[in-house]
């Protein structure tokens, strides 16, 4: 048993570095451990070991993160000394030193313990990045500032486990939706927000006429839940950025945790309280705002064709009047991705305005390929991210998953191809997405998969 002991610590340790700590339990990982390991006795048998071991990691999780508090703390007045024109403390070199061991860093400034797995530019100042400290997987994205030359982070961010990141991939494509929306004088802050724990929301509001999706950690006071200083507002084309390099992102930093139980909105959102969810645009902007119990009544039940938690959903919008979405046709099933267009543009009746119809740009794939796919799916993101334009997923036939170039831009294209003169060549049936719409698909499948499943 000696022996098995180091087996079952080292066990925990690997499954805590990629668990939802908000949602996880005792009896979670000893779940785990029941359904990954061979041992000699029954799990309840190690249930103090478990426990101990838990203990410690958390003890370890809370002097990392006092360390990296610290540690952004002391940037924010380095850089406010720098703005003043004034001197930095007495030791401040000796504390810079220490900072670098325990603060998150980008490229080749990278301090002890830290190692940035994938760095992404939402704007010159707003970067993405995923990171493993002290064995911890992280997505964090951040505002930076320069300091010797150098990117360093400052405290407007956010830190996400797996977890978290996974529930705002999920929900990025409906929030930058609502963006453009809001921008196009649709109301896009009227979206529901989107939760990512117990305490921290994605939501999208409007500050001076631009409209921001907001990462941010709220706290409770009076019954409100109110955006505390842990947090960043993305304007349109960071929103875009990011969701652009959702899949890859996701790919960084372990692929879909397997065991995401789904939040309760009702449950955890406050019941007092008026206003939209504030996105933190400007203290000033969401100060007194806070997510109102209409706002977690709307989480609870998302409109029709959103994906939203995991919710079945028949339909996916890709953007540009692209859609993943469910076909029936002479009794079979199909999944479709295809490009629509409104009618309006092609001069058909007023009777029809607005409707979108099918268009010829598109492929209906069987269930059994849709499943190939969703099986490759964080392989495409890899690819994808890498630029690896001799990736190739085979699906059934001449039926296959490749990468292209155009001006610069790299495709994913699901198409049927053809034999001539000894070569495939793409055919006319098919559909190819850029990144962000790559990204759409990869947020929405696992609702589209429930809905799937749910009609065969």
């Amino acid at each position: 048993m000696a022996d098995e002991t180091g087996i079952v610590k080292q066990a925990v340790l690997e499954f805590l570095k990629t668990a939802d700590m908000n949602v996880t339990t005792e009896r979670t990982v000893l779940n785990h451990l029941a359904a990954t390991l061979q041992l000699s006795q029954e799990v309840k048998a190690y249930k103090a070991v478990v426990s101990a071991t838990i203990d410690d990691y958390l003890s370890a999780l809370d002097d990392a993160e006092d360390e990296e508090e610290a540690a952004e703390q002391e940037e924010e007045e380095d850089a406010g000394a720098a703005k003043a024109g004034g001197r930095k403390r007495a030791g401040g070199a000796a504390g810079g030193a220490a900072a670098k061991k325990s603060r998150s860093s980008s490229g080749a400034a990278g301090g002890g313990g830290d190692d940035v797995l994938l760095h992404v530019d939402l704007s010159e100042r707003r970067k993405a990045r995923v990171r493993r400290y002290e064995g911890r997987l992280h997505v964090d994205v951040r505002e930076f500032y320069k300091k010797d030359g150098e990117d360093a982070p400052t405290q407007k961010g956010l830190s996400m486990d797996p977890g978290q990141w996974a529930r705002l991939a999920r929900e990025l494509p409906r929030l930058v939706a609502a963006q453009r929306a809001g921008a196009a004088g649709g109301g896009g802050g009227e979206v529901p927000p989107a939760q990512l724990a117990k305490t921290r929301l994605a939501s999208v509001s409007e500050f001076k006429g631009t409209y921001y999706l907001g990462l941010r950690e709220y706290y409770e006071k009076d019954g409100q839940l109110l955006p505390g200083k842990k947090g960043v507002s993305l304007n349109p084309s960071e929103a875009e950025a990011l969701l652009a390099a959702a899949a890859a992102i996701t790919t960084a930093a372990g692929g879909v945790p397997a065991d995401l139980p789904p939040l309760e909105p009702s449950a955890l959102l406050p019941t007092a309280g008026s206003g939209s969810a504030a996105s933190g645009a400007t203290a000033k902007a969401s100060a007194s705002a806070g997510p109102s119990k209409a706002a977690a009544a709307a989480a609870a039940a998302p409109a029709a064709g959103t994906v939203a938690s995991g919710e079945p959903t028949e339909v996916v919008e890709l953007g540009s009047n692209k859609r993943l979405s469910i076909s029936h046709f002479g009794g079979r099933t199909s999944v479709d991705l295809r490009e629509f267009y409104d009618v309006s543009y092609r001069g058909v009746g007023a009777e029809k305005d607005g409707q979108k119809l099918p268009g010829k740009k598109g492929i209906a794939l069987a269930p059994a390929d849709w499943a190939t796919m969703c099986a490759a799916l964080p392989a495409i993101s890899s690819a994808l991210a890498k630029r690896d334009m001799g990736y190739v997923l085979q699906l059934s036939g001449k039926r296959r998953v490749s990468l292209s170039e155009f001006k610069g831009a790299v495709y994913v294209g699901v198409r049927e191809f053809y034999e001539k003169d000894g070569q495939l060549l793409p055919g006319a049936k098919g559909l190819s997405m850029n990144a962000a719409q790559w990204a759409a698909l990869v947020a929405g499948a696992p609702g589209f998969n429930a809905a799937l499943q749910s009609q065969e």
